[in-house]
C-alpha cells in the first residue's frame, strides 16, 4: 500500500484540523510516494522504537507524541534526537504522528480509554463539534467530529477507591496518584488522556473526578483545598494503549505486517 494511501485514511479516522493549533502532526519525515509493507506504532519515536523499526525492515512508524515537536536548526550526531532523526532518514524510514488529533477525534484515545474501564453509563462528549472538511488525498468533502474531555455520567455512584481499581485493572498499572477521599462517592467522571490538566477547569462544574496525567503539585494542592477530586493515572500509563487503538483501526484497511512497540515506564519507584 502506497504512503499516500494509507494518509488518507488516517485523515479520514483522525483529521489534523481537530489537533490543537500549537500542535505538529501529519507527515513528519519521509517520501508519500513510497510503498509500505511494515509498520511500527509507538508512543515515543526512542532509540529503542527506531532500532526495532531498522531491525524489522519497517517501512513506516505511527507515533503518538510527534518526533518533530519545536522548531529545529540543526539535525547531528551530536544530541540524541539527531541520531534518531539521521537514523530514520537513513533507512528510508517515514515517521506520522497523530497526537491531540487522536485525543479529541470521536472514536479516538479518549473514547478508547474510556471505554476500556467498561464504567456503566452515559458517554458525553465535552466542547463537541462538527464540520465538513475536504480531504486532498481521497478528493472528496468528509464528516469531521470532534470533541475535548469525555465525562462518563455512571448509572450508580461508586467510590473512588473502586473507581481506581477498576482504572488499574484496566490499564495494567500498578498504581495511581490521586487526591481527595477514597471513600467518597462519585458519578460524573471526566477524562482527558496524557497531560490534560489544562482542561479540568472547563468541566470541573460538571464532574465529581477527573482523570489525566501529569498532575502537578501546585495545581493539585488547590484542587484538594476546592474539595474536588483528582487522579493522575500517568502520562505514559493514560496513553500507551494508543499502539493497541492503531492496530485495530489499521486492521480495516492494511493488509501489510503490523509490530506493536511499547517502552518501559519512565519513573521507576525506588
Amino acid at each position: 500500500m502506497k504512503l499516500w494511501e494509507i494518509i488518507g485514511e488516517l485523515h479520514t479516522l483522525f483529521n489534523p484540523k481537530v489537533a490543537e493549533d500549537w500542535d505538529n502532526v501529519g507527515l513528519l519525515i519521509g517520501d508519500n510516494t513510497k510503498e509500505v509493507n511494515k509498520v511500527l506504532f509507538c508512543l515515543d519515536v526512542t532509540e529503542n522504537a527506531v532500532k526495532k523499526a531498522i531491525n524489522n525492515n519497517v517501512d513506516l512508524i505511527i507515533s503518538h507524541h510527534p518526533v518533530i515537536f519545536s522548531g529545529l536548526k540543526r539535525i547531528t550526531n551530536e544530541t540524541s534526537h539527531g541520531r534518531k532523526l539521521l537514523k530514520l532518514m537513513e533507512n528510508k524510514i517515514a515517521v506520522y504522528s497523530i497526537h491531540t488529533n487522536a485525543d479529541f477525534a470521536i472514536n479516538g484515545l479518549n473514547d478508547f480509554i474510556m471505554d476500556k474501564f467498561n464504567l456503566e453509563g452515559e458517554k458525553i462528549i465535552v466542547n463537541e463539534h462538527r464540520f465538513e472538511d475536504y480531504n486532498p488525498i481521497k478528493n472528496k468533502m468528509e464528516h469531521v467530529h470532534g470533541g475535548l474531555a469525555r465525562i462518563k455520567i455512571l448509572n450508580k455512584k461508586m467510590k473512588l477507591e473502586d473507581l481506581i481499581e477498576k482504572i488499574k485493572d484496566a490499564l495494567g498499572i500498578s498504581y495511581v496518584r490521586y487526591v481527595g477521599d477514597k471513600n467518597a462517592y462519585v458519578k460524573k467522571i471526566g477524562l482527558v488522556t496524557g497531560g490534560g490538566s489544562s482542561f479540568m477547569y472547563d468541566i470541573a462544574d460538571k464532574i465529581d473526578v477527573f482523570l489525566t496525567g501529569d498532575l502537578r503539585y501546585h495545581e493539585s494542592l488547590d484542587a484538594l483545598e476546592e474539595g474536588r477530586i483528582l487522579v493522575d493515572i500517568g502520562h505514559l500509563e493514560s496513553e500507551y494503549l494508543f499502539v493497541d487503538m492503531m492496530e485495530q483501526k489499521m486492521r480495516k484497511f492494511f493488509n501489510g505486517e503490523m509490530i506493536r512497540h511499547f517502552e518501559d515506564e519512565v519513573f521507576k519507584l525506588g
